[in-house]
């Protein structure tokens, strides 16, 4: 396996495509679903969010981890935190295909990511999960997260536990 992380392009519309078909449960991180079939529409999404994000989100980039020419995860990193980020939500939100999942995909997601996030300046950041994630929640201890506390969230309507975690990369 040849794992890299890469920014979407043009041409990876149909493994984009393929990606996308395998969900049946929301796909995240949430930035993906953004993704409606039309690739240029989709990457100016991408580029607005990284350069001129509307009020009250912040800039973040999306990475896709392939291997050659398959998208096996998506990672989303916020290059800042605003006050509901702060609360719950972090600086990273990730996902992986559910067919490769349970083979550590994610974490090594987040490990490749770090260079990108020193060159934005992030030194320690917030990841988050749901308490009942027990995958999410190994991913980001293996990653060094270090549980800083657990908070209630809403999620449709629903009230459960989030934990909320901290990965120095100093």
């Amino acid at each position: 396996m040849e794992l890299r992380l890469t920014r979407l392009d043009a041409g990876m519309k149909s493994a984009l495509d393929d990606f996308v078909a395998e969900w049946s449960e929301p796909m995240v991180p949430a930035a993906v679903r953004q993704y409606k079939g039309d690739i240029k529409e989709y990457l100016d999404y991408l580029e607005m969010m990284e350069k001129d994000p509307p009020r009250l989100l912040v800039p973040a980039t999306v990475f896709f981890l392939t291997d050659g020419e398959k998208i096996l995860g998506a990672i989303d990193i916020r290059h800042f935190l605003n006050d509901g980020l702060a609360r719950y939500g972090g600086h990273i939100g990730y996902g992986v295909r559910p067919s490769r999942r349970g083979k550590g995909l994610a974490a090594q997601m987040v490990k490749l990511a770090v260079p990108f996030m020193r060159s934005t300046g992030l030194e320690k950041v917030m990841i988050c999960c749901k308490k009942d994630n027990a995958a999410s929640a190994k991913t980001i201890i293996n990653c060094g997260g270090v549980l800083e506390r657990e908070t209630e969230v809403f999620e449709k309507g629903e009230k459960m536990t989030g934990q909320v975690y901290w990965v120095d990369y100093k």
